[in-house]
């Protein structure tokens, strides 16, 4: 990937790291099977929560990693638009009973207590690009998890082309920052960069003087371009869960999947 981001112009780098829109740099990834990033671990399944999070047999708790499911919201209302089609899908390619093999990545728990793991099946497909592919899952970089990004990134964007699953859904279509509900959904918002600005541990954009678009400082190193001033005036269009912070609409970013400049 390196080498082929060097001999591109500019603005080919600006466009290359959200997926769907970098054409030339994805379509290899698109077509090649993501491959386990070390070594396997054998595992047998017990049950499954949703379409990203499955329990093994030892009683472990396991959340797949590059990817995030729609939720089925168990406690608080009607699950999302095909929460339960990847809640089935997941138990098909890895059913109850069954074996599975886990690949793990720099980060093995999250703070639920919860696995990190890559998941593939016994005949090497990978249960993430799989769902990714047939558009029942989103990606869901978070750093310093990132030794399949490529991949998973590359199957993302051939269910989008195709409107496979949720791409198909009008919620996951751009729409403009200056009408976006705060709901903890995810959606993808397109607006104007209006103030961009380092505050302390944070790189802060703002998208049409309403959503705040919150970067750790620690993540920001893989964004570009690094001068946050540079982004001002831009169009862009962003992606994740939005939710309400004192009131206001915002949008974490981990990694620079997650956000495009808009031509």
């Amino acid at each position: 990937m390196p080498g082929r981001l060097a001999g591109l112009p500019r603005k080919g780098r600006l466009l290359a790291p959200f997926a769907f829109l970098a054409t030339l740099l994805w379509a290899g990834a698109a077509a090649a099977a993501c491959r386990a990033p070390g070594p396997l671990e054998p595992a047998t399944v017990a049950g499954h929560y949703d379409g990203d999070t499955l329990r093994l047999a030892d009683g472990r708790r396991v959340r797949l990693l590059g990817i995030d499911a729609p939720e089925m919201n168990y406690h608080k209302g009607a699950p999302q638009p095909l929460a339960e089609r990847a809640l089935a899908r997941l138990q098909t390619l890895a059913p109850k009973g069954g074996p599975l093999r886990l690949s793990y990545d720099r980060q093995t728990h999250d703070r639920y207590g919860r696995d990190l793991a890559h998941t593939f099946r016994v005949d090497g497909v990978n249960v993430e690009e799989t769902l990714l592919r047939e558009g029942l899952a989103v990606t869901f970089i978070m750093p310093p998890n990132t030794a399949l990004a490529d991949c998973l990134l590359g199957a993302e964007r051939e269910a989008r082309l195709a409107r496979r699953g949720l791409w198909a859904l009008p919620d996951y279509s751009p729409q403009p920052a200056a009408r976006a509900p705060a709901d903890g959904h995810y959606r993808l918002l397109r607006g104007q960069v209006t103030s961009a600005q380092r505050r302390g541990d944070w790189v802060l954009l703002k998208l049409d003087r309403r959503v705040q678009l919150r970067i750790a400082r620690a993540d920001w190193s893989a964004f570009e371009p690094a001068d946050p001033r540079a982004w001002r005036g831009r169009t862009v269009v962003a992606r994740g869960k939005i939710q309400s912070r004192n009131g206001r609409p915002q949008l974490r970013l981990w990694h620079p999947s997650q956000i495009e400049w808009s031509y």
